[in-house]
């Protein structure tokens, strides 16, 4: 629900400053996590791919507001013989607004910074098998997170931009063998993204 609240006074936003035709598109991202996420408990520094959704609404001087949606997966396996096997898996599903301005003075044109706010959801996954044993955690968490970056649009259809992501899920809640903890668990990131409009 916070999602869509978010995601619909964006739009609200970008409506009433509108000056050009909205463009649509999508983005395919790699990122790299660090804290909690990048130790070698969870992802051990690989990297995860993301896929998702746009729009960026024009608006005078050469700004542009871009409501975006997120979908991305870190992935680690510990797996060392056929008897013994660990996996931990974490989906984060983000949307928000990102505010774009464009050096050369027309939004979708040349080089840009960003600033964005938004909301994640994440689902965390671990799992480990020891001969015919299974035991499995799971738990999912939201989260507020502020990003920061830079790109440059190649053509009215293609660009690339980088950008840093601070994200932290709060008392994560887990139940392992009928104990339950809550942690926090902090989940920075930076990101490259390849982005099509159409």
């Amino acid at each position: 629900m916070k999602l869509l609240t978010a995601l619909a006074l964006a739009l609200l936003s970008a409506s009433a400053m509108q000056a050009e035709t909205p463009l649509f598109g999508f983005q395919g991202t790699v990122t790299k996590p660090s804290g909690d996420v990048g130790d070698s408990e969870w992802m051990d520094g690989k990297v995860g791919l993301g896929i998702g959704v746009h729009a960026m609404f024009p608006i005078v001087g050469g700004a542009a507001i871009v409501p975006r949606i997120d979908y991305t997966v870190y992935k680690n396996d510990w797996t060392r013989d056929a008897n013994v096997n660990e996996e931990a898996k974490i989906k984060i599903l983000s949307g928000g607004a990102d505010f774009q301005y464009y050096f050369s003075g027309f939004a979708n044109q040349g080089f840009f910074v960003l600033a964005g706010l938004g909301y994640a959801s994440g689902h965390f996954d671990s799992s480990y098998s020891y001969n015919g044993l299974n035991l499995s955690v799971s738990a999912t968490k939201g989260a507020v997170y502020l990003q920061g970056g830079l790109g440059v649009q190649f053509t009215p259809y293609m660009g690339v931009q980088v950008s840093y992501q601070s994200l932290k899920f709060t008392d994560v809640e887990t139940t392992y063998l009928g104990f339950t903890t809550r942690q926090d668990i902090s989940s920075p990131s930076v990101q490259a993204s390849f982005v099509m409009h159409f």
